[in-house]
């Protein structure tokens, strides 16, 4: 917000039970709230700060008794899209923006999201939105691929304390000045996709021709779509014609020529 007046930001949290806008504050227009700086703090930081603070706690209450433990992060990418498609259709016509996401999650990969992961990478990369990813403690295949789909960083942060540093050092430089810096090198990105029936990568699998569900077996219903699905047919062994003469015994050969004479 500080490096440039025009900036903007939206922060969105994904949770068990659903996603929900942390900044700005959808209830903003009804609320008549005046932020006021204090201690010479930066009055957008502040107010950033109030909005996204009382957010949160509302985002915590709605999630204390859910038993659920997947974050809706496909959810959040295509909210994230679709704030951006609203303030880019409201600008005027000399009015430009270069959009960005940056995506901060600490949970692993959920194959049941895969399509809806699959759907907001190929429309980010529609759009030319390049998604960044931070991930803490662990690895996600899927925001690797929509990384290298759409242009986009990816980072794996061991260390928590080093947060910061990696935020301002990798993700907050925009796209032409990230090739000035010395980045680390692009990690090879796995490209398996992951089987809907046991969440496991698969190299060769079986996929629904509906919904585009993958399996690792054969399945006659597709648990996703309910489409139903004839066995594969097992084709029958063909089988050679024995030629006369071949395969028998010299002296079998030799009786049945005295036998014909």
């Amino acid at each position: 917000l500080m490096l440039h007046a025009t900036n903007r930001v939206a922060l969105v949290a994904t949770h068990a039970t659903g996603c929900s806008y942390l900044y700005p504050d959808p209830d903003e227009a009804e609320s008549k709230e005046l932020f006021r700086q204090q201690d010479g703090q930066h009055e957008a930081f502040y107010q950033f700060e109030t909005v996204v603070r009382r957010r949160l706690r509302t985002v915590i209450n709605m999630d204390l008794h859910s038993v659920a433990t997947e974050s809706l992060m496909a959810g959040g990418l295509a909210m994230a899209l679709t704030y951006i498609n609203r303030v880019v259709s409201s600008l005027g016509p000399a009015d430009r923006l270069s959009p960005r996401l940056l995506a901060i999650s600490s949970t692993g990969d959920s194959a049941a999201q895969y399509i809806n992961y699959m759907n907001s990478f190929f429309t980010a990369q529609k759009l030319n939105i390049p998604v960044d990813c931070c991930m803490l403690g662990q690895d996600s295949g899927l925001l690797q691929q929509g990384c290298d789909i759409t242009g986009g960083v990816y980072l794996k942060v061991e260390y928590i304390e080093r947060l910061l540093e990696y935020l301002i050092w990798m993700f907050l430089p925009s796209v032409p000045v990230r090739k000035m810096l010395g980045a680390p090198p692009p990690i090879r990105v796995d490209y398996r996709a992951a089987c809907f029936c046991h969440r496991q990568l698969v190299d060769i699998g079986y996929v629904c021709s509906v919904c585009l569900s993958i399996f690792c077996k054969f399945n006659p219903v597709c648990t996703t779509c309910h489409a139903v699905f004839q066995p594969p047919k097992i084709m029958p062994a063909m089988k050679k014609k024995k030629e006369a003469g071949k395969g028998k015994p010299a002296a079998t050969a030799a009786v049945a020529q005295k036998s014909a004479k």
